[in-house]
């Protein structure tokens, strides 16, 4: 039986590029989980003459539809899975780059810390709660929350980031989640882990409502000023360290918040 492997954020950027990958490994099979085929340009480029790729779709703030995506992935794989990859997070540039003082009002702002804990934090509860009775009937029980180093205190401090507030405070939250998943669930043997992909240019996979609007290399630019080596890297280069990671989890790691670089954040 083929390792079977869900990445739910798999449209563009960092998911897009974890389907590449693990497409192209020998005895693989990958679920696409997108909440909108038809706007999935990116991914039908890279998944064009696959056969071991299905697409599916659920979004991550309706728990029905992610139920519904993971009996897909069961009618393929006989009812298991073995790695689950949440990727999914809020992305709009409109939004995710606000701080408190670009907010008209604290209702805007309540509204934006609503909306991106539903998405941020509440979306990794539901993505793993619908495919949890698939990876327990699967061999490698693994869940790898694909978290940022902008929910971790000391990497915000060296990039100098005060802006991002619903987003880090919500991934920061997703952290907790995470940990929460691991100490529940490594019991049964499971491997819960979450990993900062460290400073990526997803650029050419965004659309006109998302992307960085310049703060990767603004962020780029306050590492160095620190003394820190942080670079900017593509997708293929932060996804191919994750996945070294990744392939060498122990059980003895569950729970770990891990660097995509294995060394360090700020590294």
């Amino acid at each position: 039986m083929p390792t079977s492997y869900a990445i739910i954020g798999a449209s563009r950027g960092i998911g897009l590029e974890y389907v590449r990958q693990l497409a192209g490994r020998a005895d693989t099979v990958v679920f696409a989980v997108v909440r909108s085929k038809q706007r999935s340009r990116h991914l039908d480029a890279v998944i064009s003459g696959l056969n071991n790729v299905h697409v599916v779709e659920a979004d991550v703030v309706d728990f029905a539809s992610l139920q519904r995506a993971a009996q897909e992935v069961g009618a393929v794989t006989g009812g298991k899975l073995d790695y689950l990859i949440h990727n999914a997070a809020r992305s709009e540039r409109s939004l995710a780059y606000r701080g408190f003082d670009d907010f008209p009002s604290m209702e805007e702002l309540d509204a934006d810390f609503i909306d991106a804990f539903k998405v941020n934090a509440l979306g990794v509860v539901h993505s793993i709660t619908a495919f949890l009775p698939l990876l327990r009937a699967g061999t490698k029980k693994t869940v790898v929350f694909i978290s940022t180093g902008g929910a971790d205190p000391a990497t915000v401090i060296a990039a100098g980031v005060a802006k991002m507030v619903a987003y880090g405070t919500t991934k920061a939250a997703a952290l907790m989640i995470m940990t929460k998943w691991a100490l529940q669930l490594k019991p049964e043997g499971f491997t819960v882990v979450s990993i900062a992909p460290g400073l990526v240019d997803t650029t050419g996979t965004m659309d006109e409502l998302s992307g960085t609007d310049g703060e990767s290399k603004k962020s780029e630019a306050n590492f160095k000023k620190g003394g820190h080596k942080i670079r900017q890297q593509t997708p293929e280069e932060s996804v191919t360290m994750q996945l070294q990671v990744i392939d060498g989890l122990k059980l003895s790691d569950t729970g770990a918040h891990l660097p995509h670089n294995g060394k360090g954040f700020l590294d």
